[in-house]
C-alpha cells in the first residue's frame, strides 16, 4: 500500500553487566576530573563494549560514520559515553538486529529526545509520554513503524484520536506520517514491510472507530468506493469513521471497485450519496461518466483525490458532482441536504 498517496488527503539482546561499575579512581571504564565531584557517570569505549555486548570496532564505527558515540571529554581530552549517549547506542543496536539499515536506524536514534530513549530502551513506560505536538507525533509514528512495533503504533494512533478530534487527527497526524512513511521509503531508507505495517496498524484502529460509533439498525445514507484499479483506501476508511461520528452509516466498499460492480449496486440501492476515491489520474472518457449518465433518481457524487479530471463529462440533471480537497469538505458535503 503506498501511504503516501493513501495520505493524500519498531529482546532487547543487550543487558548491561557489572564491569565498569568500580569506584571513579583507578577505574578504566569511568572518568571524572581528579579531586572533583561526578555529577554524572561516564564511560570509555571498552566498557560500553563490555557492557552492551559490542566490539570497540562496532561503536568506533557507529560514531564515526553515524555520529552514534559519546558526547563527553575528560579534562585530558579523551572521549566518554554518558547515560544517554548508550541508551542511543542501545536503539541503535536494537534497530540494525531487525534488519533496519544502519543509516536510518541511526538517523532515527538521533532524532529521539531523553523521554523516548527512555522509553525505547524499557526504563519508562510509554503511558507516561504524551502525544505532544502534531510534528513529533508524525516522527513517533516514524519511528515506530521503522522499528516495526505494531504495539507502539496502536498506542500512538490510540492516543491520537483520544486527544484530537477525527478530522484534526487525519488532517495534521495520520496523512502527514503517512506521507513521511512513503517519502522514506521512495528513498530506501525504510523498507516496505515498515510501510504495511503502519499502514494496517492505522486501518485497523479507523475500523474501531466505525464499530463504535455506526448507527445500529440504520440503513446505509452514502456508498463510499475506490474507482477501479485504485488500491489507496485508507482515506475511505477515515470518511467512514468521520460520518459514523455523526451518526450516518456508510457502506464502505474499499479498494478496486469495478465500474461493473458499481453500476450493478446504485442501481439496486438507489443512494442518494457517493463518495469516489482516485489518486491516480484516471481518464476523462472511462465508463464511470456512462455510468453516472444512466441515473434517473437525485444524486450527490463527491469526487476525492486528486486523480479525477478538471472537468467530468457528465451531463445528467439527476446528479450533482462537487469535488473534496479533504475530509472535513467530504464530510460537510455528504452530510449537507441534498439540493
Amino acid at each position: 500500500m503506498d501511504s503516501e498517496r493513501s495520505g493524500q488527503v519498531f529482546e532487547d539482546p543487550m543487558q548491561g553487566s557489572a564491569q565498569g561499575w568500580s569506584s571513579v579512581q583507578g577505574s578504566p571504564g569511568l572518568d571524572a576530573s581528579s579531586g572533583s565531584s561526578v555529577s554524572a557517570v561516564e564511560w570509555a569505549v571498552g566498557a560500553v563494549s563490555d557492557r552492551l555486548g559490542l566490539s570497540p570496532a562496532t561503536l568506533r564505527t557507529w560514531d564515526r560514520r553515524y555520529g552514534i558515540g559519546p558526547s563527553q571529554r575528560t579534562e585530558g581530552g579523551h572521549r566518554r559515553y554518558s547515560e544517554e549517549d548508550i541508551r542511543r547506542v542501545r536503539v541503535m543496536a536494537r534497530f540494525t538486529a531487525r534488519g533496519v539499515p544502519a543509516q536510518s536506524a541511526a538517523r532515527v536514534a538521533l532524532s529521539m529526545d531523553t523521554d523516548r530513549l527512555l522509553i525505547e530502551t524499557g526504563e519508562e513506560e510509554a503511558a507516561e509520554l504524551p502525544v505532544g505536538d502534531d510534528v513529533g507525533t508524525v516522527e513517533a509514528i516514524c519511528s515506530a513503524a521503522l522499528s516495526l512495533d505494531p504495539g507502539m503504533l496502536s498506542k500512538i494512533y490510540q492516543r491520537t484520536l483520544r486527544e484530537r478530534d477525527l478530522v484534526t487527527a487525519w488532517t495534521q497526524v495520520f496523512a502527514p506520517a503517512l506521507r513521511a512513511i512513503g517519502d522514506q521509503w521512495g528513498a530506501g531508507s525504510l523498507g516496505v514491510e515498515s510501510e504495511h505495517l503502519a499502514s494496517e496498524i492505522l486501518v485497523s484502529e479507523l475500523r474501531t472507530v466505525i464499530r463504535a460509533n455506526r448507527p445500529r439498525n440504520a440503513a446505509s445514507e452514502a456508498i463510499l468506493a475506490c474507482a477501479d484499479d485504485e488500491q489507496h483506501y485508507i482515506p475511505l476508511l477515515a470518511l467512514e469513521a468521520e460520518l459514523a461520528r455523526h451518526g450516518v452509516s456508510a457502506l464502505g466498499l474499499g479498494a478496486r471497485v469495478p465500474t461493473q460492480a458499481l453500476q450493478s449496486l446504485l442501481l439496486s440501492r438507489r443512494p442518494s450519496r457517493l463518495f469516489l476515491w482516485a489518486s491516480i489520474s484516471r481518464a476523462v472518457d472511462e465508463q464511470l461518466w456512462s455510468v453516472l449518465t444512466d441515473v434517473h433518481w437525485p444524486l450527490l457524487v463527491v469526487l476525492g483525490g486528486p486523480g479525477w479530471p478538471q472537468e467530468p463529462p457528465l451531463s445528467n440533471r439527476w446528479v450533482t458532482v462537487t469535488r473534496a480537497s479533504d475530509l472535513a469538505t467530504a464530510t460537510q458535503a455528504l452530510l449537507a441536504p441534498l439540493p
